[in-house]
């Protein structure tokens, strides 16, 4: 009658820690500071902040050939050789010098007219100097529009990705805590079952001084404990390479130190989940697919707006001449309108279009697709999570009845009355309860965080919604 009421009470107790939400889920320190060093020095999410990051500056990128630009180029030649233009100055004016000259003679003046050479002029001077600012802007480049809204979209799709990351790294860390808790509560739970069995093998060795048992009782009880030493080796083993695990994603060294709750510590997990947050919609993967669709359709129109002309000003302002100077011989200015209009091309354009076109159906057959692995993945994820609470319910009423075995087992082996198989049994039926427990417990927390990938619902830092907040590179 009493282990009735004794496991109707757990049985209860288990129910209600299920059913309610806990506020010490929330409140998990350790857990909470694990998952902020997993979202701030996990390397592959820094390569992830980078990627974005990158995204970011093609979109500002793209943003800027919209706009006017304004350059200052500078040119100082020294040339020499190259064409020239011959002029006969000397055939032409000599004759009338020598003329002029002797009519002066003949008047009693000094002659006053040179002889002259003929002239060669170089075409290319042989040092020049241009100095200016050009300032170009368009006026009409629909192509350029578009293609910075492709860039834009793909930004959205890189944040998109990192929130996928990142989630898909909270759920991953969550497990590997778990796991570690669950490693540790197995190496727990047979050192204690190692203890039990190695002051069974004291008793036994008593029994037999006694004349009680014959030998092969103690050879018995120092096997079964045997057997759970190699049990314990092994469990020590997986909790060491659960907490290498642990440390990989937070971005820590594989040796340092780790610290995990028992299972007992670990909140129930709850199953009521937020109405906003159980929409598939809210899933980054999808958000991805609708901008890298957004970017698909944009790279279209930019297809079909190379058809178009293009109208650009473009004006210069500076000096030029053989020697630097700022007078209002030395400076000049100009002006244009220049349009450009690619009027054939043999239909590259239109295949680009039409390719951009189809990229962007592909992408929406993979949406509808995508929308209903992550409902399924929704709904599987849900029902895992209720089976899980349900198994905690189970095992903890199973470790209240293998420790009433195991205590009249106790009992009935302090006045010889038990067999060895008997108690050793009961000891065996105790552990393997304990473990189911763990499990049970960790299974549960796992579970919960699957549902909540799933769903989305886990807060992420807000620096994850901004490339600007994460972009590192050198300008």
């Amino acid at each position: 009658m009493t282990f009735i009421r004794t496991r109707s009470r757990a049985a209860v107790l288990v129910m209600l820690s299920v059913a309610l939400p806990s506020v010490a889920g929330a409140d998990d320190v350790l857990l909470a500071r694990y998952l902020d060093q997993a979202l701030t020095e996990n390397p592959a999410l820094q390569a992830q902040d980078q990627a974005v990051a990158s995204r970011g500056y093609a979109a500002d990128s793209a943003d800027a050939q919209r706009l006017p630009s304004l350059s200052l180029n500078a040119r100082y030649t020294r040339a020499e050789g190259g064409r020239t233009i011959d002029f006969p100055a000397g055939d032409l004016l000599n004759g009338v010098y020598a003329t002029l000259n002797r009519y002066l003679e003949e008047h009693g003046e000094a002659p006053q007219f040179p002889q002259i050479d003929n002239q060669s002029i170089a075409l290319l001077r042989r040092k020049e100097q241009e100095t200016k600012l050009s300032l170009t802007a368009p006026l009409f480049a629909p192509q350029l529009w578009a293609q910075a809204d492709a860039q834009h979209a793909l930004l959205g799709a890189g944040l998109a990705e990192r929130e996928a990351f990142a989630r898909v790294l909270v759920r991953e860390l969550k497990r590997a805590y778990y796991g570690a808790a669950q490693a540790q509560a197995a190496v727990e739970i047979l050192e204690s079952s190692e203890r039990l069995l190695a002051e069974n093998v004291r008793v036994s060795e008593a029994l037999v001084r006694a004349g009680k048992a014959t030998r092969d009782r103690v050879l018995r009880a120092e096997a079964e404990r045997l057997a759970i030493v190699q049990r314990l080796d092994a469990a020590r083993d997986q909790a060491a390479r659960a907490r290498r695990l642990l440390n990989l994603l937070r971005g820590q060294t594989t040796e340092t130190p780790v610290e995990v709750p028992s299972p007992e510590q670990l909140s129930a997990p709850t199953l009521a989940q937020p109405k906003s947050q159980t929409r598939p919609q809210t899933r980054p993967e999808l958000r991805q697919i609708d901008h890298s669709i957004d970017a698909a359709d944009a790279a279209a129109r930019a297809a079909g707006a190379s058809k178009l002309p293009t109208v650009a000003l473009a004006a210069d302002y500076g000096v030029q001449g053989e020697d630097y100077g700022f007078g209002r011989d030395d400076d000049f200015g100009t002006a244009s309108l220049v349009l450009s209009w690619n009027l054939w091309d043999f239909g590259a354009r239109g295949d680009d279009r039409r390719r951009a076109r189809a990229d962007a159906e592909q992408l929406r057959a993979q949406r509808i697709d995508a929308e209903r692995r992550l409902d399924l993945a929704r709904r599987s994820a849900a029902d895992d999570l209720a089976t899980a609470t349900r198994a905690i319910d189970a095992a903890q009423a199973r470790v209240v009845a293998a420790e009433e075995v195991f205590r009249i087992a106790e009992r009935k082996r302090a006045v010889a009355s038990l067999s060895q198989v008997e108690f050793l049994d009961a000891e065996r039926a105790l552990t393997e309860a304990r473990l189911n427990l763990a499990v049970a417990r960790c299974t549960a927390q796992d579970r919960a965080a699957e549902l909540e990938l799933a769903t989305a619902s886990y807060a992420l830092p807000a620096r994850l919604n901004d490339h600007r907040a994460t972009g590192t590179a050198t300008e």
